[in-house]
């Protein structure tokens, strides 16, 4: 769900019918994926008493992605069960850069990329069933392992650290320094800056420009929609020259 795919489903009185097809026993809860900001997420939360679940990604980059910490605490607050997909952004946390993964070894602990980012999003107690994709048999024998030694607070305070260090490499070394603040949205004319600037940076970082290209194409908001109107560039914290960045996006994504 996001904010135009809900606002059209609240015409059609979904919990209503819902509800009805719980008493008929064809349907046993309620949940909902989302795919949209803190504020439709709350939104929807507070809409409704009877939510069972909801699922939403979170990874230890995008803590403040969609959703995001703030979306983790506040379902869980309201006793819904939060169902974690894209612990690992799509496998680009299974495959660190080089001088990331470099910080993650310093610590001493024989653990892969992988381990590494489940084991954050099972480290939180409002976690409560990470989604996790496999391919192969052996990646679902290595899951069921890591698994088994995963829990709450599983992770010390010297491992969060090495992750947190992991985090300000890999932002240092990303091509177009932005947060995903979204200090510079809403777009007048509808580019999703932050994401345009996301699927750059991941191109370049993984070294994967088909993937950039393939992401970009099915984006909405793309760099090739701005008109130069400058709203965005006195908003961002970052001061990028966001404009200047979009045409980069366009031209080599585009």
């Amino acid at each position: 769900m996001n904010k135009q795919s809900w606002d059209k489903l609240l015409n059609y009185d979904p919990i209503d019918w819902a509800e009805k097809k719980i008493k008929e026993g064809k349907i046993r809860y309620i949940g909902f994926s989302f795919h949209d900001e803190f504020p439709v997420f709350k939104e929807m939360i507070d809409y409704y008493n009877g939510w069972t679940f909801c699922q939403m990604q979170y990874n230890y980059l995008d803590e403040n992605f969609q959703a995001g910490t703030h979306g983790l605490k506040y379902a869980a607050e309201k006793g819904i069960a939060v169902v974690i997909m894209e612990p690992l952004r799509g496998g680009r946390l299974a495959k660190l850069p080089v001088q990331v993964e470099e910080i993650l070894k310093e610590i001493g602990i024989e653990r892969s990329d992988v381990e590494w980012g489940l084991q954050w999003v099972w480290n939180h107690p409002e976690v409560s069933v990470v989604l996790s994709g496999m391919s192969t048999f052996e990646q679902v024998e290595q899951d069921v392992e890591y698994a088994s030694r995963s829990g709450i607070n599983y992770l010390s305070h010297e491992e969060l650290e090495a992750i947190a260090k992991a985090i300000k490499k890999y932002r240092e070394i990303t091509p177009i320094a932005c947060t995903s603040c979204f200090y510079c949205l809403p777009c007048p004319n509808e580019v999703y800056i932050p994401e345009n600037f996301t699927i750059y940076n991941e191109g370049i970082l993984f070294g994967d420009f088909d993937s950039a290209k393939l992401k970009y194409a099915d984006l909405k908001g793309k760099a090739d929609k701005c008109i130069e109107c400058g709203a965005c560039e006195p908003k961002c914290p970052q001061k990028l020259p966001i404009i200047e960045l979009l045409k980069k996006v366009k031209a080599e994504l585009g």
